[in-house]
């Protein structure tokens, strides 16, 4: 009985009771705030969704005249350093909207693969303020980079930039543009 008593005495102090109710109220609006931010992190913004579909159509127009839709792009390169010189072969299959599969080739002046520590890629849309979107790909072998499921999220004049570097200290950043999509 006595431990009955002081139960019912504990849970009918008005001051705990009160803050009982506020931190359930407060757990209560923390998961409502963290299911709305988790549903719109998951959608795209208006904006986005508009031009993508909008470039899908234009591309899907300009693809049937555009029948092979891959991309080879050639930079030259010198880092400046000893052995910094050469070329960056950049194969981007099918170079439309969407997943593309990205091929790199790095080669010595005379045409033998060269081998340098690293390689990275960013692509930009500058009319439409998009990346730079940047893409590390997989050393496979000698001279041989390549990255799988790269994502054009519209048609447009893109700017491929290629960073090059051939030792600890020497790297140059080249870029050119294509048209994708």
């Amino acid at each position: 009985m006595d431990a009955a008593r002081q139960k019912r005495l504990r849970d009918g102090d008005p001051s705990r009771f009160g803050l009982r109710r506020s931190v359930f109220a407060e757990a209560s609006v923390a998961v409502v705030l963290l299911a709305v931010t988790t549903a719109l992190t998951q959608t795209e913004p208006g904006r986005t969704e508009l031009e993508a579909q909008a470039a899908q159509s234009s591309s899907a127009s300009s693809s049937a005249a555009d029948s092979s839709g891959a991309l080879t792009l050639d930079m030259p390169f010198d880092t400046g350093g000893k052995d910094g010189k050469g070329l960056v072969r950049i194969d981007l299959d099918p170079a439309r909207v969407g997943g593309n599969e990205l091929h790199v080739y790095v080669q010595r002046p005379n045409g033998r693969a060269f081998d340098i520590p690293e390689v990275k890629i960013a692509f930009t849309l500058e009319a439409k303020k998009i990346g730079p979107l940047p893409v590390t790909p997989d050393h496979i072998t000698t001279g041989h980079w390549s990255a799988s499921g790269v994502q054009i999220p519209m048609a447009g004049d893109w700017k491929i930039a290629v960073t090059v570097r051939t030792s600890d200290i020497d790297q140059t950043t080249i870029s050119k543009n294509a048209q994708i999509g």
